[in-house]
C-alpha cells in the first residue's frame, strides 16, 4: 500500500510518496542506534551503569520520550524497569510514589482518590491516551521537563520533594527546585530520580487543576494547579499556585498568592489574584500551542475557576 504525507513548504502543500520525501527530513532520527541494552538489577547497579557510561547512557522505563526523541548521541540504553520503584504508599510522613509508578496506577489508586491529593488522579487523566498512561512513568515525565506537562503543577502544588539517588549517596529537593530549563533537570551525571515525596497536608486543604488543550490527548497550553488551606476563623492559612503550559523555561509558581494569606477568600479577591497571576507570566513566543496574549487571558480565567473549586474543596476535608 502506498503511503502519503502532506509537507508544507512555502505557504503551499505538497504531497509526496513516502520514498520522495525529502531525504533531511526522511532521516530525521535515523542515527538512533544504541548499541547495548543494560538491565541492573538494582539501584545501585544502574546507577554504577549510568556513571560509567554518562552521556551516552539514558534510563528507560516507559520509552514513550525516549522512543519519539531518539537522542542520537545516546549509546547505551538502561532499562530500569525491573526496578523496586513501582508503588504509591501513605504513611505518618505522607505519600510516597515510586518514580516508576505508571499514570494509569496514580490514576486508579484510592490513596490518591479523596482529599487533595485528588489533584494528581485529575492530572494523570489528563496525560495523553488511555495506551500511554498505561506505561508512561511519573519519574520519566518528570525528567522529560517539559513545561506542558501536567503532572508537576500538581505535584508543586502539594509541595512536593523529589528524592535523587547518585554515586555520592541520596538527596532530596523540592520538585520546583529540580527544573532548571526546557528539558533540563538538576540530575548529575550517574543519578536517578527515584521517589516523589509529598508531605501530609493539614485539614481544610483543597486543590484544583485546569488545563487548555487543543485535544484530549494533546500537551497543554496552559495548566493552573492550586492549592488552599483555610484555618479555623475562615481566613487562608496556606496557598500555592502553579502554573504550566509553554509559559516559560520551568513551571512557574506564582508570588500573588501573598493576597490570600490571613484573608478570607471572596471574589473580589480571586479577581484580584487572577489579574496578579496573569501580569506576573511571561509566555514564551516561540510556542505553537497559543499566543502570549492568549495564555495570559487564559491563566485569568483558570485561576479564578480553580480557586474557587479549591475552596469549594476545603470544606469536605474540614
Amino acid at each position: 500500500m502506498t503511503c502519503f504525507c502532506r509537507v508544507k513548504k512555502k505557504q503551499m502543500h505538497k504531497f509526496y510518496i513516502a520514498s520522495e520525501v525529502p531525504s533531511k527530513q526522511r532521516n530525521r532520527n535515523l542515527s538512533f542506534r544504541p548499541k547495548a541494552y543494560l538491565k541492573p538489577t538494582s539501584i545501585h547497579q544502574a546507577v554504577s551503569l549510568l556513571s560509567k557510561h554518562g552521556e551516552k547512557a539514558i534510563p528507560l522505563a516507559g520509552g514513550t520520550d525516549i522512543l519519539v526523541d531518539k537522542p542520537s548521541n545516546i549509546e547505551y540504553l538502561v532499562d530500569i524497569t525491573g526496578l523496586p520503584l513501582d508503588y504509591i504508599r501513605k504513611g505518618k510522613e505522607g505519600v510516597r510514589i515510586g518514580a516508576l509508578s505508571t499514570f494509569n496506577s496514580v490514576e486508579t489508586s484510592d490513596l490518591l482518590g479523596k482529599g487533595p491529593y485528588s489533584i494528581l488522579v485529575d492530572a494523570a487523566r489528563k496525560m495523553g491516551s488511555t495506551a500511554i498512561r498505561n506505561v508512561a512513568t511519573v519519574g520519566g515525565n518528570i525528567c522529560n521537563a517539559v513545561p506542558s506537562a501536567e503532572f508537576p503543577p500538581a505535584l508543586i502544588a502539594l509541595d512536593a520533594m523529589v528524592k535523587i539517588v547518585g554515586s555520592n549517596g541520596d538527596r532530596i529537593i523540592p520538585l520546583e527546585e529540580f527544573f532548571k530549563g526546557i528539558r533540563k533537570t538538576d540530575l548529575k551525571t550517574g543519578e536517578i530520580l527515584t521517589e516523589i515525596q509529598i508531605p501530609i497536608l493539614p485539614p481544610c486543604t483543597g486543590t484544583a487543576l485546569f488545563n487548555i488543550s487543543r485535544s484530549s490527548v494533546d500537551i497543554s497550553t496552559v495548566v493552573v494547579a492550586v492549592r488552599v488551606t483555610i484555618g479555623k476563623n475562615g481566613t487562608c492559612q496556606k496557598a500555592k499556585i502553579a502554573i504550566g503550559g509553554g509559559i516559560g523555561p520551568t513551571c512557574f509558581v506564582s508570588k500573588a498568592c501573598k493576597l490570600l494569606q490571613d484573608e478570607k477568600i471572596r471574589d473580589h479577591l480571586i479577581e484580584k489574584v487572577a489579574l496578579e497571576v496573569s501580569a506576573e507570566l511571561n509566555p514564551r513566543s516561540t510556542s505553537i500551542r497559543g499566543s502570549p496574549f492568549f495564555k495570559k487571558e487564559a491563566v485569568k480565567v483558570l485561576v479564578k475557576r480553580a480557586l474557587r473549586q479549591a475552596l469549594t474543596k476545603t470544606g469536605e476535608e474540614c
